[in-house]
């Protein structure tokens, strides 16, 4: 951006962010959601596999890594592990949703003290300013 916002534009980009961000966490929340139903839906059909293994028979020191090698146990694990995956990159972009608002504050304060300084004129702080010569 090469201007300072207005009181509209910023209000707007404010506003903006603000979904955004609620966007964000409700993402977060539904990623959490399914990643808790994941690993419970995982550890029941982990205990039930292991007490199976043990009432045929085998050790109780082998019964947790056969368990998990079974195909719909170590097929839960795969889903929960990219759920898991899921929630880790929706709280990314809710943390990345945040420093772009305090950005955005950061840079509203700003237009906000060059609009005060030139008096509501369009100005641009930014520009090279030329000696004589």
């Amino acid at each position: 951006m090469s201007e300072a916002f207005d009181i509209v534009g910023a209000r707007e980009a404010e506003h903006a962010a603000s979904s955004l961000q609620l966007g964000s966490e409700a993402q977060m929340r539904e990623a959490a959601s399914d990643l808790a139903e994941a690993e419970r839906a995982y550890r029941v059909e982990l205990a039930k596999e292991i007490t199976r293994l043990k009432a045929d028979g085998v050790a109780w020191s082998s019964t947790a890594d056969l368990a998990r090698g079974e195909k719909k146990v170590a097929d839960l694990k795969y889903g929960r592990d990219v759920k898991k995956g899921v929630y880790e990159a929706a709280q990314q972009a809710a943390y990345r949703h945040g420093a772009d608002r305090r950005a955005l504050g950061r840079l509203v304060d700003w237009s906000a003290r060059i609009d005060l300084r030139s008096m509501g004129e369009t100005e641009q702080p930014y520009k090279a300013i030329r000696g004589p010569g």
